[in-house]
């Protein structure tokens, strides 16, 4: 079952990611081969004249260096109802003696929750990733120590932030509402929905995830995250409304990318290696002695044409299996037409 859910918070998280990592986002959706929207680069435009130098750095801080970004991520998805301004709120609560156990309960997710079991987990996830999304080992131990300072800047940032983001958030809602409609037709065909956007699997298995609330980003444009419940019998989807055309466009093109693909000795011997086993990003680099940054651009193309799913064995690790059945129908399709 696919619910059509609106988080608001989730735009607000974006639009901080938008504005400071603007450089990375150009170079990410430059690899996709797709174009902002011109709407939403306006908005991006407006924020970045209305943040002061200060805020901006103190956004960077917060952004970049502590990746406390991914704990208001956390909070929202767990409280989706709940506006931006709701979810400071909670952070507020958490206070700054509990900051770095929430961080560690919410965004690592240990399941041991001692010194090794936390720095394990972090491992496992910095492996099996191809960008850096929490703090690593090293980083969290010195944020324990500094986490009471930090806790008055990460509220005082996100509460000048929402000041500023409050200006453009009448013209986010409009796209949404906008762009809303399109989705949730879409939605009503689950199997060619979860085609397009469910490039992920269970020890093998994409039936194990019975319920789906897809949350529609509008300043994560080309996002695509999922967010599993412990069971994996249900998950949140947070998806880009630019990721619709840019899926229906590359099914008008599969075919020939994907042939294309093919002729790239290194992809096609990544193919080759999850087609026998699933691989995780560090053995592709380990294995074929490429940087991490190559594997992931690597990866990302693969992903993007549906070549690689993500395989999460024992519903932890990340690993990337080849989708032979996509192979197997294109292949026929090719045959087909030349006879």
């Amino acid at each position: 079952m696919i619910n059509s859910i609106r988080i608001n918070s989730i735009d607000f998280v974006h639009a901080i990611h938008r504005l400071v990592g603007m450089l990375e986002y150009h170079k990410e959706i430059k690899k996709m081969g797709v174009t902002p929207s011109i709407e939403v680069e306006a908005l991006i435009e407006t924020l970045s004249t209305s943040v002061s130098i200060r805020l901006f750095e103190d956004l960077k801080l917060i952004y970049k260096k502590y990746y406390l970004d991914a704990l208001f991520t956390a909070y929202a998805l767990n409280n989706p109802d709940l506006m931006p301004e709701e979810i400071i709120e909670l952070l507020k609560q958490v206070g700054p003696e509990a900051l770095y156990d929430a961080y560690v309960k919410l965004v690592v997710k240990p399941k041991d929750p001692g010194e090794q079991g936390i720095k394990a987990r972090i491992d496992e996830i910095l492996d099996n990733n191809t960008t850096q999304f929490i703090m690593t080992y090293a980083q969290l131990k010195r944020f324990k120590t500094e986490a009471r300072d930090v806790y008055s800047k990460l509220i005082e940032t996100l509460t000048q932030f929402y000041k500023v983001y409050r200006i453009i958030e009448p013209a986010v809602q409009a796209i949404y509402d906008r762009e809303i409609h399109s989705f949730e037709r879409d939605m009503a065909d689950e199997n060619k929905f979860r085609n397009s956007f469910l490039m992920i699997q269970f020890d093998g298995s994409t039936e194990l995830v019975k319920k789906i609330d897809v949350c529609v980003s509008i300043l994560g444009e080309f996002n695509l995250m999922y967010n599993f419940s412990e069971d994996h019998k249900s998950m949140k989807m947070i998806v880009g409304f630019g990721m619709r055309h840019f899926a229906s466009d590359q099914e008008a093109t599969l075919a020939q990318e994907v042939f294309k693909t093919l002729g790239d000795p290194t992809k096609l011997l990544m193919i080759q290696m999850a087609s026998r086993e699933a691989v995780c990003a560090k053995d592709f680099a380990d294995r074929l002695d490429l940087s991490k940054a190559t594997i992931s651009h690597h990866i990302g193309i693969l992903i993007g044409l549906k070549l690689f799913t993500l395989n999460l064995q024992d519903g932890k690790k990340m690993y990337y299996s080849t989708n032979k059945e996509l192979l197997k129908r294109l292949f026929d399709n090719f045959i087909s037409e030349l006879n």
